[in-house]
């Protein structure tokens, strides 16, 4: 279902690790109604490369709330890396690579809050396009009132907001709700709403600030069993510090949801 790659990615010498890429895996046993409404699934590159397993997770969520799931399989970037680094000529071609993948009469569900952000704000402007109908993984279900299996019993998790989820987006309660509909017992964090230190390539520019806010970040998780993140980006920068210093689980919301923490 997935256009994935597979590897591992090159090693080097630094302060954080470098996720492997992440074998394919099909989404589980849940199966939709025969007669369902469609959404399309936009993976993103991060969901693509580096975490197949959270793509896949959220299609098997949208699948169990009983909707048709496409995924458009020439769909590419949504163009946010070169917007956000301030090449807009690039961006825009990406991003008419993505308008033309993806139908317009069906709405989108993201599991990334950064990407999510970037095409409901930014790409209908820089392509000169109407807005999509796009969604937050967490905000949608949420919307519909979806039910989640309580595979968190008893777990303490912490959970980051995202830069672009929560400000861009005004997307904060939804995946805390979800969170606690899936069992476990929320940590809030000392300051939930500061940067994990990914920020594109803030964290490439300004590495030491970067590693600086992640350690704040996990060192406030720190009664928690696992922190669960909703944007790709931040889990790719908190994961890999946590692995590097021997902290806790850091777990994408979807995995949390459709499989739990501990998967």
């Amino acid at each position: 279902m997935f256009h994935l790659r597979n590897g591992n990615a090159p090693s080097r010498a630094g302060t954080r690790s470098k996720p492997a890429f992440a074998p394919r895996r099909l989404p589980g046993a849940l199966v939709a109604p025969r007669t369902a409404e469609h959404v399309q699934l936009f993976a993103t590159c991060l969901g693509d490369l580096a975490f197949p397993d959270a793509a896949a997770d959220a299609e098997s969520l949208l699948t169990a709330a009983g909707l048709q799931v496409d995924f458009p399989r020439s769909q590419v970037c949504c163009g946010q890396p070169a917007f956000n680094a301030g090449h807009r000529a690039a961006a825009r071609r990406v991003a008419r690579g993505f308008a033309r993948a993806f139908d317009r009469k069906l709405p989108i569900v993201c599991p990334s809050g950064s990407c999510a952000a970037m095409v409901a704000h930014h790409l209908p402007d820089l392509i000169g396009q109407p807005p999509y109908e796009i969604w937050e993984l967490s905000a949608f279900l949420d919307a519909r009132g979806a039910s989640v299996p309580k595979l968190n019993s008893k777990r303490r998790l912490a959970y980051h907001d995202s830069c672009h989820m929560l400000r861009e987006l005004g997307v904060r309660d939804a995946p805390r709700r979800l969170l606690k509909a899936s069992g476990g017992t929320l940590v809030e964090l000392p300051r939930p709403d500061l940067c994990c230190g990914f920020g594109g390539t803030f964290s490439i520019r300004q590495p030491e600030i970067s590693v600086a806010l992640a350690d704040e970040k996990l060192s406030g998780a720190a009664a928690a069993e696992a922190l669960v993140t909703a944007d790709p980006g931040c889990l790719m920068q908190l994961r890999g510090r946590s692995e590097r210093i021997g902290a806790l689980p850091v777990v994408h919301l979807a995995t949390a949801l459709a499989r739990g923490v501990a998967a």
